[in-house]
């Protein structure tokens, strides 16, 4: 499950990852990790977001993409639903788009289901740092590029 990704400016987005090619496997890494930095604060919302869970909070990562074919640059807020699998329930998403409420069978009658209430974690989250993430991270892209030698 994965929540919408955040990147820069769709324009300056693609020119970024398309930029990126140049600058070699360790400049690539150099970015990705400080993507990974300035998606730290976004992990931790989202943790927090979720903290009414035992394993929920556990299952959520952030990791940098950078998909050059496809002119793609950005983070990715995920949970791992292998580990949290009432993590897609909760945050709502469901088959047919989103909810604001799921069912699930009472324990031990399969014939009986009950509604339930979403509670949204990773939307929220990214949509809190909408303002400010995409400046910080074309910030790590220009460091980066600054570092190595880029002007």
């Amino acid at each position: 499950m994965t929540s919408p990704a955040v990147g820069v400016g769709s324009v300056a987005l693609s020119q970024l990852a398309r930029d990126l090619h140049r600058f070699g496997p360790a400049g690539r890494r150099n970015v990705r990790e400080r993507f990974d930095a300035a998606g730290q604060p976004l992990l931790s919302d989202a943790k927090s977001r979720a903290s009414w869970s035992t394993r929920i909070p556990g299952a959520i990562t952030v990791r940098a993409f950078t998909n050059q074919g496809r002119g793609s640059l950005g983070l990715q807020l995920r949970a791992d639903v292998g580990v949290a699998p009432h993590a897609r329930a909760y945050e709502g998403l469901t088959r047919g788009g989103s909810a604001a409420q799921f069912r699930h069978p009472v324990y031990g009658h399969l014939d009986r289901w009950v509604p339930e209430p979403t509670r949204p974690y990773l939307s929220p989250a990214v949509e809190a740092a909408g303002e400010r993430l995409p400046d910080e991270l074309l910030a790590a892209f220009e460091d980066a590029a600054r570092e190595l030698g880029f002007r």
